[in-house]
């Protein structure tokens, strides 16, 4: 085992941590949370913080060599920020107004000389790149969006950057350094491993004791004692830039920065600091996965449940024979009664010489077989909608949002064909039995099938004639398949329901738990 190895170690080191960098990316882009779960909100803005870390903070600074440190200027509306930013710069290179929110687009300035390596970094994805002979070599300065800002939006960007620096600086007033947002951001890029700077801008000389007073008591309170703090005077209504000597602190330690490979001790602190939280935020998005899966698992035992009770009525039904009762039954009373077409199937007596002809009969006990594929259908049909309703109402008592699942899986189901194709594929087994009985003087084959039918559907008269023709094994054996067939059948519509979690791509908790024990291979 690689224990407490750092980032610096070696070249060879560095590469097969961006190798493991990059591979954690490619699990992270395709783990998706589709279910809206109790603190899924919350681990998804936690798997968007590791993408941006790994691929805006960490990732850069394993495959380039010198890479510019990035610091990012945040804080609340009204702050100063942009005004700041142009006043280190020298130049006007981000906008700054009084209206607020100022800047909805975060604006990164750098050298000419950073232009470079800095061209496929992901910040230029989300930011504006602005080059400037002013900047400071080695030092990426981002004004960032307001992180109160009424827009979403600009939070979101505020926070992404928070998550892509190597160092942030909160910029904030002697008016508003106490509001709560200010130290709970603080806490947060803390957490992060952050180093942080404080800028406390706009004080004036008669509240610069005081104020500086409290603000370092409740830096020391939070941990902060020893990061840099940094006071700008007031300067009263104002355009343009800042005096020279109000920024010349801040200035001076940008540049120490940049000239003392600073910048690089930053980036390993940050790293350092980042992986062992990084591993910690794996392993909960595997948590959070596992909860999907068994969640996904969970719908599905409840869409087949959903159908058992169905199910068994209809087996129940079958093995008793009771699509035979009511009209069927009447129907076979009426055939096979004195003067009917199939009383001399009832009575024993062979069909003469004028009688020989078997469709007549074939045709009586088509019929007869209708009223009982009748009764088949109405008992299935009902068995689908009570599946259908049963399923819906447990799918919708569940603690997940299904309505989507719902509606696809009620567009996709087509329960008339669903029937239709069961029955057919009895029909066809009935024919087939129809030929491998014993030939008798009643019927052909289209008869044979038909009473086997009728017979396996509970018709007792039907069931005595086929049996006294030897049918009946058949008959037993068509009971059978009508059973597997509307089994079958509900299936086919819990499939339907099945399909839309099917679809639901949701990740690899196996992949993201063995990506978070091979960190541990480089967290101190």
């Amino acid at each position: 085992m690689r224990k407490n190895r750092g980032v610096n170690t070696s070249v060879n080191n560095r590469a097969e941590l961006a190798n493991l960098v990059r591979r954690t990316l490619d699990v992270l882009r395709k783990t998706d949370l589709p279910l809206d779960l109790p603190g899924t909100h919350e681990i998804k803005a936690a798997q968007q913080k590791l993408i941006t870390q790994l691929e805006a903070r960490i990732l850069p600074h394993l495959e380039v060599t010198n890479l510019p440190a990035i610091i990012v200027l945040g804080g609340s509306s009204g702050a100063g920020k942009s005004t700041l930013v142009n006043s280190l710069v020298g130049e006007e290179v981000t906008e700054a107004s009084v209206l607020r929110p100022t800047t909805r687009t975060p604006v990164a300035v750098l050298h000419p000389s950073d232009l470079s390596s800095m061209s496929s970094h992901v910040l230029k994805t989300f930011s504006s790149y602005v080059v400037s002979e002013y900047a400071l070599p080695g030092i990426v300065i981002v004004d960032a969006p307001d992180l109160d800002s009424v827009e979403d939006t600009n939070r979101e960007l505020s926070n992404r950057l928070l998550d892509s620096a190597d160092l942030w600086l909160f910029v904030t007033t002697a008016a508003r350094y106490g509001d709560a947002l200010a130290w709970t951001v603080l806490d947060l890029a803390q957490s992060r491993g952050l180093t942080c700077g404080v800028v406390l801008n706009r004080v004036s000389e008669r509240a610069l004791k005081p104020v500086r007073a409290d603000l370092t008591r409740r830096m020391y309170s939070v941990g902060l004692a020893n990061n840099p703090l940094f006071i700008v005077p007031d300067q009263g209504p104002m355009n343009g830039l800042l005096p020279d000597v109000t920024v010349t602190e801040i200035r001076a330690w940008l540049k120490a920065i940049a000239q003392s490979r600073m910048g690089n001790t930053l980036v390993d602190r940050t790293t350092a600091a980042t992986l062992p939280i990084l591993r910690s935020d794996l392993l909960n998005l595997a948590d959070a996965v596992e909860l999907q899966e068994n969640a996904i698992v969970d719908l599905k035992d409840k869409a087949y449940e959903g159908a058992q009770a169905p199910i068994e009525k209809l087996a129940t039904n079958i093995s008793a024979g009771r699509f035979g009762q009511g009209a069927p039954t009447t129907a076979w009373l009426s055939l096979a009664s004195t003067g009917g077409p199939l009383a001399s199937l009832v009575s024993g007596k062979k069909p003469n010489l004028f009688q020989k002809r078997t469709e007549g009969r074939d045709n009586a006990a088509t019929l007869l077989f209708d009223s009982v594929l009748t009764s088949a259908q109405v008992a299935l049909t009902q068995g689908l909608v009570a599946s259908e309703n049963e399923i819906s109402d447990t799918w919708k008592s569940d603690i997940v949002d299904t309505e989507q699942f719902l509606e696809q899986a009620r567009t996709s189901v087509d329960r008339e064909a669903i029937v239709q194709g069961a029955l057919s594929e009895w029909k066809q087994e009935l024919s087939r039995l129809g030929k491998t009985v014993p030939e008798n003087p009643w019927f052909g084959h289209a008869g044979n099938a038909a009473l086997i039918g009728s017979a396996a559907g509970g018709i007792a008269g039907a069931m005595k004639a086929a049996a006294a023709l030897g049918m009946e094994k058949s008959v037993w054996d068509a009971r059978a398949h009508l059973a597997k067939v509307v089994r079958n059948a509900m299936d086919s519509l819990v499939q339907a329901y099945y399909e839309p979690l099917a679809k639901l791509d949701i990740g690899d908790s196996f992949i993201l738990r063995l990506r978070a024990s091979e960190f541990s291979d480089y967290a101190k």
